[in-house]
C-alpha cells in the first residue's frame, strides 16, 4: 500500500509506503502526525461506506416520514392509546416493507414505493379501529415523494460530503495548503495492489473522488494514554474522531451470548501466546468494569485490591490500551493502527517492550502500523525486534523535516543511521557543553 500526499496542509508532497510497519521520525512540528491522521480519516470515512449510506437513507426516511405523518393525522380522531406512537409505528412499518424489496432487488420503482406506502398506511389505519373515514391520497403522495428524493440522491455526492466532514473534523478545517497564498487543490492517492483511491480537495471540501478500492478495514488512532480515564466517565465535552472511535472500541461488549465470537477468540489466542508473554511482563492481570459504579479496574496479584485504571501511571495506561484491544478482539487482520509518539510516557525499558509488542502485533495480525516518534531508543528497538522476528523486510523508515515553510519526508529505509544522527544531535550538544564546562 502506498500513500501519495500533495499540497495537503503543510505537506507539499510525500510518498509513503505502508507495508507492515512505517516509522516516521523527526523533530516536533515537522508533519509526522499528518500521515497517520490522513490514513485514519481516509479509512474510517470510506470503510463500508455503501452499507453506511444505505442505512443512513432509511434513517432519514423514517425521520422525515414521521413528520409528514404527524402533520397528516393531526386533528384526526385516533384512539388515545395509539396517538403518541402513531407516526413512529407507521413510518417504521413503511421502512420495513421497502427494505424487504430492496434486500432482494437492490432497487425499487416509484410505482412500487407508492403501492407499499398506500397498502401499509391503509392497513395501519384499519388497525387503529378508528371510525373516521380518512382520505390517504395526499399523505401517501407526500411520503412517496419524500422516499423518492432520498433514494435518488446520487451516492457519490453523499460520499463526497462524508469525506469532507470527516477530514474537516480531523484537521479542524485546515486541509488546504498552508505554505502559500495560492488556492491550490490538495490531493491524496492511496494505491492498494495497483487500484487507486484518489481524493481531491478544494476550499476544504472534497470535490472529486476516484473510487477503485472498496475499503472494508478500519483505522485505529492512539495518541493519548489518558483516554483510559474517559472509560470511567471522566469525559470531555467533545472528543475528536480519533478518541471517539478508540473509546467505542475499548468499551464495546465482547459478547452477547456464549457462542458469540468463540471461533475468533480461539484463533486470536493462538496468535497471542508470545504477545501476551511480553505484555504480561508490564501489565498482568484482568481488566474489568465494576457494574456498581461503571468504573474500569485492573485486578492482579500486585495489588491488595483492584486499582482504578485512572490511578495507573501514564506508561501503564499505554499498555492497558493494547491489552483491552487484544482481549476484546478489536484488532482484525489488515486493520490500520496509527501510534502517534507512543514513547512519550514510557521510560527507555518500556519503550523497548512497547516496540516489541508493535512488531509482534504486526506480524501476527498482518496490520499496517504507522508509528511517529522522536526517540532513538524506540527506532532502534523496532529495527532490532523486526530483525529478530524476521519482519524487517516489512519495515520502512522516513525522516520528516521542515523545508522552509513546507514539510519534506525522506525515505531512509536503507540509511536509518540518518535518523539516529538527527535524534542524537541534542546529546552531542550536551557533550559539547559538558566539555566546555570541564575545560573552563
Amino acid at each position: 500500500m502506498k500513500l501519495n500526499i500533495k499540497n495537503f496542509a503543510k505537506m507539499k508532497e510525500a510518498n509513503v509506503v505502508i507495508d507492515g510497519i512505517t516509522v516516521i521520525a523527526g523533530e516536533n512540528n515537522t508533519g509526522k502526525s499528518t500521515v497517520g491522521k490522513i490514513l485514519f480519516a481516509l479509512f474510517n470515512s470510506l470503510s463500508n461506506v455503501e452499507e453506511r449510506i444505505f442505512e443512513e437513507r432509511f434513517k432519514e426516511m423514517e425521520s422525515t416520514n414521521r413528520t409528514i405523518i404527524q402533520n397528516g393525522i393531526s386533528g384526526v380522531d385516533i384512539p388515545r392509546s395509539m396517538k403518541f406512537r402513531s407516526p413512529w409505528n407507521l413510518a417504521r412499518k413503511i421502512n420495513v416493507q421497502i427494505r424487504k424489496v430492496m434486500d432482494v432487488s437492490l432497487s425499487i420503482s416509484n410505482e412500487m414505493i407508492y403501492e407499499i406506502v398506500e397498502n401499509v398506511a391503509k392497513s395501519w389505519w384499519e388497525s387503529t379501529e378508528s371510525e373516521v373515514d380518512y382520505e390517504w391520497s395526499d399523505m401517501v403522495a407526500d411520503i412517496t415523494q419524500n422516499i423518492r428524493e432520498i433514494m435518488n440522491l446520487p451516492e457519490k455526492v453523499i460520499v463526497l460530503e462524508i469525506i469532507s466532514r470527516y477530514f474537516n473534523n480531523v484537521f479542524h478545517s485546515q486541509i488546504q495548503p498552508l505554505t502559500n497564498g495560492e488556492n491550490t487543490e490538495a490531493a491524496l492517492v492511496l494505491d492498494i495492489k495497483g487500484k487507486k483511491e484518489k481524493i481531491v480537495f478544494a476550499d476544504n471540501y472534497c470535490k472529486d473522488l476516484v473510487d477503485d478500492v472498496k475499503i472494508i478495514h478500519k483505522a485505529i488512532y492512539i495518541d493519548n494514554p489518558f483516554i483510559i480515564d474517559e472509560l470511567s466517565g471522566y469525559q470531555f465535552d467533545a472528543m475528536n474522531p480519533m478518541s471517539e472511535i478508540l473509546v467505542d472500541l475499548l468499551t464495546s461488549k465482547t459478547q452477547e451470548s456464549v457462542m458469540d465470537g468463540v471461533i475468533e477468540t480461539i484463533r486470536a489466542k493462538e496468535k497471542l501466546n508470545d504477545i501476551y508473554e511480553t505484555l504480561q511482563n508490564v501489565v498482568s492481570g484482568e481488566v474489568f468494569m465494576n457494574q456498581s459504579n461503571e468504573e474500569y479496574y485492573l485486578k492482579n496479584n500486585d495489588f491488595s485490591e483492584p486499582i482504578s485504571l485512572c490511578n495507573l501511571s501514564a506508561g501503564m495506561k499505554s499498555f492497558v490500551i493494547l491489552k483491552i484491544l487484544l482481549e476484546k478482539g478489536c484488532l482484525k487482520e489488515k486493520d490500520v493502527v496509527i501510534l502517534d509518539e507512543p514513547e512519550i510516557h514510557l521510560h527507555p525499558q518500556w519503550q523497548i517492550a512497547y516496540a516489541e509488542l508493535i512488531v509482534l502485533l504486526q506480524k501476527h495480525f498482518d496490520l499496517s502500523v504507522v508509528v511517529t516518534t522522536h526517540s532513538p531508543y524506540f527506532v532502534d528497538a523496532i529495527n532490532l525486534f523486526s530483525c529478530k522476528y524476521e519482519t524487517d523486510s516489512k519495515v520502512n523508515y522516513y525522516l520528516s523535516s521542515n523545508n522552509g515553510s513546507a514539510v519534506s519526508m525522506e525515505c531512509v529505509t536503507d540509511k536509518i543511521d540518518s535518523i539516529y544522527k538527527k535524534m542524537a544531535s541534542p546529546i552531542q550538544m550536551l557533550d559539547t557543553l559538558r566539555y566546555e564546562l570541564n575545560n573552563n
